[in-house]
């Protein structure tokens, strides 16, 4: 039971220590959901091979025949773990219900019982004997109707994987036309060798053995290209297929060229020219110049609206460039992003701010003439009850006019930033406070600040003219005071806002710092709020402390110019 070291073992574990090597890697891709079939089919062929290597090393009939018999065995479970993983890698997986799977699984099963279990029966074969060959003795077996039984269904299995690879080879984008050819490729020189030493063909210097755990050397070789090069377990056509389209949002993919290598449903049921892959950009049909780039710079920034799963939804369309490691461009890609939600809440803000601009300002001016009409000419009740109409009625508005405010400052989100000297600004504001309630303390120490970079002078108007007003007429003191003051850090100009009045309720502030309301905690008005919108759009900050004299200090920090 002499065991030597010669080709036929140095093959033998080649072939193993590469199926080994790339089922290791599979198993660091577990989680992707063709890892574990894969892994399954690299450690059966690593097995295979690697007993048919120890087979080959003895010089006997007696020590090789067992471990042949165990080669068999192993592959035998081949065929359906490949069926496994081409269904998954294809996408076919509801073909693969339990039932079907047992059922697969029996094959491989009771043909390994068979095999270990033939001398009983000689059923997979009935006759052994040892040719030598330039490498050294191999056995040689009889097959009998057993084992041909078995491998028509096996090649079945395989044939049907093959369709499945080559299916999605045709309807795949280049990059995984590469890929799934490789896995093509990969199946073939096993799979010719195995037929070749089914039907006794001679393959030179190795007459009697079966070639096929030697041919799993290309194979590893071929798969590990296709594992690392393309991506394998990470990137699948199904997988990518899968995630276009449950994304939600269009998408149309072009190479360098400008054709169309992918596109999902949403784009071909929202762009009026069906994008097809395997066409060129310009069959898009876009009011354009007749180029690639041209076409996707024209659907740029275009809003876009189709019928999707039998509902109306609307579009905002992007395009950008796709580029390599080294800055080069290897594609473009047309977005589609849905904004139905967004859009349809815009709509109704257009119409809500055009009621309260129009039609509940002009009733508010007609109750607040008749109401000051009475006030001038009824008793003392009913004039104080004609005050309180008016006082609600301006009340409700300046409330309008506010929320005016609000919609307007989501405009200038995303303009140039422009420098404004703050410093001017703050002097003429504080005029302006002085000069309207010349009852109140309004102090100024100008800190000479530099110039802050805003999109729209409004975004700094609106928080510094609410701080300074709310600190003005909610302050119930005698004497009431308010300061105003600069500091300047390495990123902000800071603006402090001080009062002498009742604290900002806690509730006012916690709303403003978490940034939403609740049905039993929320603001008692709008103008804090155009404080926070005004100094997010910029990106500024808010902070609330506690003033040197027991009231508020607001302090406003805008970006440096």
């Amino acid at each position: 039971m002499a065991w030597q070291l010669s080709l036929y073992p140095l093959l033998g574990f080649t072939g193993a220590g590469i199926s080994t090597l790339i089922a290791g890697l599979a198993l660091r891709h577990r989680t992707y959901h063709e890892a574990l079939p894969f892994l399954g089919l690299m450690l059966t062929l690593g097995g295979w091979s690697l007993v048919s290597g120890i087979q080959l090393g003895f010089m006997s009939q007696a020590g090789q025949l067992g471990w042949q018999r165990l080669g068999l065995a192993i592959g035998g479970c081949i065929p359906t773990l490949w069926l496994f993983f081409t269904v998954r890698y294809a996408g076919k997986d509801t073909w693969l219900t339990q039932r079907r799977m047992a059922a697969l699984a029996a094959d491989p099963l009771l043909f390994g019982l068979l095999t270990l279990t033939n001398a009983s029966h000689e059923l997979i074969w009935d006759g052994v004997t040892q040719t030598l060959t330039a490498a050294g003795p191999a056995v040689r077996l009889t097959f009998n109707a057993g084992y041909y039984v078995h491998i028509a269904y096996a090649y079945l299995l395989i044939a049907i994987g093959l369709v499945l690879l080559f299916t999605v080879f045709l309807r795949s984008s280049p990059v995984y036309r590469r890929q799934t050819g490789l896995l093509i490729l990969g199946t073939l020189p096993p799979f010719v060798a195995n037929v070749a030493y089914t039907l006794r063909v001679e393959w030179g210097p190795l007459p009697a053995i079966d070639p096929t755990p030697f041919a799993f050397i290309l194979t590893g070789i071929i798969f590990g290209l296709a594992l690392f090069q393309f991506d394998l377990l990470e990137r699948t056509p199904v997988a990518q297929q899968r995630a276009l389209e449950e994304m939600g949002d269009g998408l149309v993919i072009s190479d360098a060229d400008g054709e169309i290598v992918d596109t999902n449903t949403v784009a071909r049921e929202v762009l009026d020219s069906t994008p097809t892959v395997g066409d060129t950009l310009t069959s898009l049909e876009h009011v354009a110049p007749a180029t690639g780039e041209g076409i996707l710079a024209a659907f740029d920034g275009q809003t876009l609206t189709g019928t999707v799963e039998d509902r109306q939804r609307t579009y905002d369309t992007e395009w950008s460039s796709l580029t390599d490691h080294r800055g080069q461009t290897v594609g473009h890609i047309l977005t589609l992003r849905d904004v139905t939600d967004r859009h349809q809440y815009q709509q109704r803000l257009e119409v809500a701010q055009r009621v309260l601009r129009h039609n509940l300002r002009n009733h508010m001016a007609v109750i607040q003439g008749r109401a000051s009409q009475l006030a001038q000419t009824t008793t003392d009740d009913h004039a104080t009850a004609a005050k309180q109409i008016v006082e609600r009625t301006e009340d409700l508005m300046e409330l309008s006019q506010k929320t005016q405010t609000m919609a307007r400052l989501d405009e200038y989100a995303g303009d140039e930033q422009t420098s404004l000297e703050i410093k001017d600004y703050l002097e003429e504001l504080v005029a302006t406070f002085r000069d309207e309630y010349p009852a109140v303390t309004i102090e100024y120490t100008n800190g000479s600040p530099p110039p802050i970079g805003v999109p729209n002078e409004e975004l700094v108007d609106v928080p510094l003219r609410n701080l300074i007003e709310n600190a003005i007429e909610h302050n119930g003191c005698s004497d009431p005071w308010v300061a105003v003051r600069t500091s300047t850090t390495e990123k902000y100009v800071q603006i402090h806002i001080s009062d002498n009045g009742p604290e900002i309720p806690a509730v006012e502030r916690e709303v403003l710092e978490t940034g939403t309301e609740q049905q039993l905690k929320h603001g008692s008005g709008m103008g804090l709020w155009l404080t926070y919108w005004s100094m997010q759009i910029i990106g500024g900050q808010v902070t609330f402390e506690t003033s040197e004299n027991g009231g508020n200090r607001v302090v406003l920090a805008f970006p440096r110019a």
